[in-house]
């Protein structure tokens, strides 16, 4: 089982040692960081992954890396030796500088934005991507956070509240709320008017300064998923 946080995860002192002082909430077993140090080998899936794309590739770009680090070094490599492009950008001449059909010394930033000019294609603004998945069943509610591409468990608030209003009348207020894969509530409300909402008051771990943003929802049994998006800039969330 794999689960993301947006907090630290890491308490071991040896470089080599992942095992985190958390639980499985499945299974109940120790959960390890995923981290790769030095001399660790890659997952397998993913080396097979990067060599299969590698063997079908027809332009490799490298940014910012010294390609000094066997095997991901020879990701590159496989595509110039079989006859593709290969173009390095860095600021140092790397050991496949031979191989490559351009050589950049370059910041990654500037290359990218050359590069983009060129193409034609603008540089969208980046923003802060949160997936939030809410249930509501028999007065209960769930709010978990998930990956955005994956449904993987994502540990991404600090705490929340519940509000239950009827237009502007207010009819619960829960506690702080906390939880790790997902936070679950019970709400003493019935709703036989079907006017009644739920607000939930989420708060984040702090990361890029977020504010807490307030999702709202009808208090109706339901399953919901919500794309909400933070600009760092203006400290504003919009939602999707």
């Amino acid at each position: 089982m794999q689960y993301w946080r947006d907090y630290q995860t890491r308490t071991a002192i040896k470089d080599h040692d992942h095992q985190t002082p958390r639980k499985c909430t499945k299974c109940g077993s120790t959960l390890y960081d995923s981290i790769i140090n030095f001399g660790e080998s890659l997952s397998q899936q993913e080396f097979d992954a990067s060599f299969g794309h590698a063997e079908k590739a027809d332009v490799c770009l490298v940014l910012g890396s010294s390609l000094r680090v066997p095997p991901a070094a020879y990701v590159p490599q496989t595509v110039a030796e079989r006859g593709g492009k290969l173009a390095i950008g860095n600021l140092q001449l790397t050991p496949m500088a031979s191989l490559a059909q351009l050589n950049i010394h370059a910041l990654c930033d500037d290359l990218m934005r050359g590069l983009m000019a060129k193409l034609d294609i603008p540089i969208p603004e980046w923003e802060l991507h949160r997936r939030v998945r809410i249930t509501i069943q028999k007065q209960k509610i769930k709010i978990m956070g998930l990956d955005v591409d994956q449904d993987i468990p994502y540990t991404l608030f600090s705490r929340v509240r519940i509000f239950v209003r009827q237009g502007t009348l207010s009819k619960y207020e829960s506690k702080q709320l906390t939880g790790r894969e997902f936070i679950e509530h019970k709400m003493p409300v019935n709703d036989s008017t079907g006017k009644m909402d739920v607000y939930i008051e989420m708060h984040w771990q702090g990361n890029y300064n977020e504010p807490m943003y307030t999702l709202r929802t009808q208090l109706t049994d339901s399953t919901r998923e919500v794309h909400i998006f933070y600009n760092p800039k203006d400290r504003m969330w919009r939602e999707q």
